[in-house]
């Protein structure tokens, strides 16, 4: 065998074995792998972001014609911030002006206390009093007949069925809708 002879063998057998090479050679996948965590990781960016933007709560702005005289008296008007707390002793009512106690009426010049007992509406032995609840509702109603929100605040210890019995005491007095916008707080110790 020559030495021309062997040298195209030799080239004859590496040509083959990158044939071979070519045609049992495994894909690359890690550069798609990459790219795919990359795209998996967008789209759950973005999908956080889009349902966060989707809970986002806007009131347009409405308009009236309202003469100068009715804006001031507006300003004038005190805010109510009604808030409801659920105790292990029963409910507690509060307004801006501080807590509504158990013996509290309305005088001439607004809420009259009558006692120091706390809490304005305690238990009727273990279940909470949602009627009297309804009641003192209607009457704060009847004093602010423009107010519709109420914040409901709860211990921790309270269960879920006596904040919703709650929230159905403080919202309707059969027919007449008392107070429809509850707003939930955080409970306090």
């Amino acid at each position: 065998m020559t030495v021309q002879r062997l040298r195209s063998k030799m080239r004859r057998l590496r040509e083959h074995g990158e044939e071979m090479l070519e045609e049992s050679g495994e894909l690359n996948v890690v550069p798609y792998l990459d790219i795919v965590m990359n795209i998996i990781m967008f789209l759950l960016v973005t999908v956080t972001f889009s349902a966060a933007m989707g809970h986002i709560n806007v009131n347009t702005p409405t308009t009236a014609t309202v003469g100068l005289g009715d804006q001031q008296e507006e300003r004038n008007k005190p805010e109510l911030n009604l808030t409801v707390s659920i105790s292990e002793r029963g409910f507690t009512i509060a307004a801006s002006g501080g807590v509504l106690y158990e013996g509290w009426t309305w005088g001439p010049e607004g809420l009259v206390q009558t006692t120091n007992n706390i809490p304005t509406i305690p238990l009727r032995g273990t279940e909470y009093d949602y009627a009297r609840l309804t009641q003192q509702m209607a009457i704060i109603k009847s004093k602010y007949p423009d107010e519709t929100k109420v914040i409901i605040n709860a211990n921790p210890q309270i269960t879920y069925d006596k904040v919703v019995a709650t929230m159905d005491a403080i919202r309707n007095d059969g027919p007449r809708v008392l107070f429809p916008d509850v707003l939930l707080s955080a409970g306090v110790n």
